[in-house]
């Protein structure tokens, strides 16, 4: 169940980009698992962590690191309003010589200011980062590839992974591409392992091995969430049906590509068009359409945004601080705020409000 007062998506996934992220207030009762580093900050409301590991509540401004491959669960606590804001970076859109052995780099932790306080700490300043880059609009590609490394740095930094433990490029790892490369050329046709197995002059034993190494799943299994990642911009679009777009991507039938979408992303295709259906690249008139968050998202965020500036002076109705090259000043008079900023040429910018 969605909460869609503060619902918003930045899906990265829509372009081949490995960061997602998205504000919500789901509750979902079922485990998943999924290839990507997972990062849930608790914006509002109490939410309930479970993994095979134990089972925890989690509170407003507390947030849980989730491993790559973890099956776990969050949801709800009670019936009452909750949000939450939740940052995935999926390796498997990156080579293997970026995301390393995600198995090793990462593990499931707890984060407050009781509970692994410098790692909550560095992660809220890095998460700010990010969304003050996304409330300005801003739309530098490098710069966001900066902070998601440096997320995934700081995620990982409870665990040690040297680049000489990085796996050797081998004959398994070419022939591995190879199928890969075949699949997704050809996931929208009727295609079996033996298919793949004799176009690239494998056993059916080997082709079987080699796909469930690398990808940690088995190959129908890797098929159907080939087939069904490539149907997203269609299901975006909302034009076709989803018994059209089932078999336009080269699912059996409707239900199968449901069941597979549901087990991929937690929730029905159709509710994934409709919760993300504002967030198309291109609007009607083909213009371009920016993601954008509303006043009640930003109310949410700001402490995150606040917190990931360094502090020069603070008090009690008085604070100075920086941010990039930037001198900013919040006075609190008598109720009204006044902001007083720098502009590159020097001059001081004045706000009361």
């Amino acid at each position: 169940m969605q909460d869609m007062n503060y619902y918003y998506d930045f899906s990265g996934q829509k372009f081949g980009y490995p960061l997602s992220l998205s504000i919500n207030g789901f509750s979902r009762s079922v485990f998943s698992r999924q290839s990507s580093l997972e990062i849930s900050y608790i914006l509002k409301g109490e939410y309930e962590a479970v993994t095979t590991e134990f089972s925890c509540s989690l509170k407003e401004r507390e947030m849980v690191v989730i491993a790559p491959d973890e099956i776990h669960m969050i949801c709800k606590k009670q019936e009452k309003e909750g949000v939450i804001l939740t940052i995935h970076v999926d390796f498997s859109r990156m080579t293997n010589a970026m995301a390393g052995d995600r198995k090793k780099a990462f593990q499931t932790v707890v984060c407050s200011l009781e509970k692994n306080q410098e790692y909550y700490i560095q992660l809220k300043r890095k998460i700010g980062e990010l969304l003050s880059m996304l409330m300005e609009g801003k739309n530098n590609l490098y710069q966001m590839n900066a902070i998601m490394m440096e997320l995934v740095f700081i995620a990982s930094s409870q665990q040690s992974f040297s680049v000489e433990e990085l796996p050797l490029h081998s004959d398994y790892h070419e022939n591995y591409m190879k199928a890969i490369r075949y699949i997704d050329a050809h996931y929208s046709e009727e295609l079996s392992l033996a298919d793949v197995a004799n176009q690239l002059s494998f056993s059916l034993s080997y082709t079987s091995k080699l796909l469930k190494r690398y990808t940690g799943i088995p190959f129908v299994k890797y098929l159907a969430y080939v087939r069904i990642r490539a149907s997203l911009e269609a299901l975006l679009e909302g034009r076709n049906s989803i018994e059209q777009i089932a078999s336009d991507c080269g699912m059996p039938n409707s239900k199968a590509y449901t069941i597979a979408f549901k087990e991929l992303y937690g929730i029905l295709p159709s509710t994934y068009r409709k919760r993300f259906q504002q967030n198309l690249m291109y609007g009607k008139e083909k213009q371009d359409q920016k993601m954008t968050l509303d006043e009640e998202q930003k109310k949410l965020l700001y402490h995150l945004v606040e917190e990931s500036q360094i502090s020069l002076y603070e008090e009690k109705d008085l604070k100075i601080w920086k941010r990039d090259k930037e001198i900013l000043c919040k006075i609190d008079l008598e109720g009204k705020q006044v902001k007083i900023k720098t502009e590159p040429d020097g001059t001081l910018m004045i706000q009361i409000f």
